[in-house]
């Protein structure tokens, strides 16, 4: 469903650097995303080894994913008139709708977390869920859910702590299940000053710390609510700026942060250039989620060689190891706490994450894409 343009989160990065290393490694790849956004977009152009597929859909939320996802037999069907599929890799959960629709192709789905695990974990009202029926946290995705486990020929989930909760919750055979992490660019990104200067001029960010927030603002999942009212706290005694980067829409939380806005600088959606030097621009990155399948955003600071604070939950703590303060989910005074002694502790020079590159060296997309080419080839010699 996600892929450039259209991108949300970490699973539309996720399409983004499947589909280009695929296509490096000399496959043919066939990408199939909603036509929303500027679908003439360069910031991930296709290659001769990788095309682009359009699906008509309606722009509003979230009855363009329904629509998507009810369309897109039709559109494989015109696809494989022209040329025979050999892997049909499904990026999340929303197979349902394909089944018996598309060919007879080994099916690989990727699961970045339990559907189910999201409206659980969040605490979602009954009404709050009925608004997005069809969306992650309504009832008619994690209802699929099940089916889409079983439907499939293989399934890849992102972190091993995915993997143990796909087992706790479905009857499916461990043998199945392949753990195929997500992947990060090792090396660190060195900009001039001058650069890093213009940038914090071009988003008006003031001469203080910045902490910095990156994911979709208005999913509760990702627990921007929480880190707004620790930030209320913080700012009592600390001079900062809380940097929110992502798309969404930002009603609930500019009027959460309402008495406090001008300290707080809210963008949404960034190229990859920019994102990059917010990174490197800020003084702690925080991690707030009540649920993470894994949690690209923490190795993209770890790679930035921030400071990195974090909930305690899901894939949080297999990623991140020893390289980041845990603090528990939806904790606000602990939250807090934490940001103002990292804070504190930059005065006299922030510590950067130890052994980084050896936790990032776990998370390669080269190694990620190996395991992924060999999954492919078991699918096809069993098929």
């Amino acid at each position: 469903f996600e892929s450039p343009p259209f991108v949300i989160g970490g699973a539309g990065v996720y399409a983004a650097h499947v589909t280009e290393e695929l296509a490096n490694l000399g496959h043919q790849v066939i990408v199939f995303t909603p036509a929303i956004g500027n679908t003439d977009s360069t910031e991930h152009p296709p290659s001769a080894n990788l095309q682009v597929w359009h699906v008509p859909v309606c722009e509003a939320i979230p009855f363009n994913a329904l629509q998507f996802w009810i369309n897109l037999p039709r559109e494989i069907k015109k696809a494989e008139s022209e040329q025979k599929f050999d892997i049909i890799h499904i990026n999340g959960i929303s197979y349902w709708f394909l089944k018996r629709k598309l060919s007879i192709a080994p099916h690989v789905l990727t699961v970045h977390h339990l559907v189910r695990d999201a409206a659980t974990n969040t605490n979602l009202s009954f009404y709050s869920r009925m608004k997005n029926v069809s969306g992650e946290n309504g009832f008619v995705i994690p209802l699929i859910e099940r089916r889409s486990l079983y439907s499939v020929d293989r399934i890849v989930a992102v972190s091993n702590y995915t993997k143990d909760r796909i087992l706790q919750t479905y009857n499916i055979s461990s043998a199945k299940i392949d753990v195929i992490y997500n992947g990060v660019e090792s090396s660190k990104h060195i900009f001039k000053q001058e650069d890093l200067d213009q940038t914090r001029k071009d988003l008006k960010l003031p001469d203080c710390p910045i902490i910095l927030f990156v994911g979709r603002v208005d999913d509760p999942r990702k627990g921007l609510d929480i880190l707004i009212k620790a930030f209320r706290e913080v700012i009592r005694d600390t001079n900062a700026t809380l940097l929110i980067v992502g798309q969404g829409d930002h009603t609930k939380a500019q009027k959460l942060a309402k008495p406090f806005l001008k300290n707080i600088v809210m963008l949404g959606y960034v190229d990859e250039s920019i994102l990059k030097k917010c990174y490197a621009l800020c003084d702690i990155y925080v991690c707030p989620s009540r649920l993470e399948g894994f949690g690209l955003t923490l190795l993209e600071a770890l790679t930035a060689g921030k400071p990195i604070i974090a909930t305690r939950t899901g894939a949080i703590p297999e990623v991140l190891g020893e390289q980041g303060i845990l603090v528990e989910p939806n904790d606000v005074d602990a939250l807090s706490y934490t940001i103002r002694d990292v804070l504190k502790n930059c005065e006299n020079g922030c510590n950067s994450p130890k052994s980084a590159v050896t936790t990032l060296e776990k998370f390669s997309w080269k190694s990620s894409i190996n395991a992924l080419n060999k999954l492919y080839q078991e699918c096809i010699s069993i098929k």
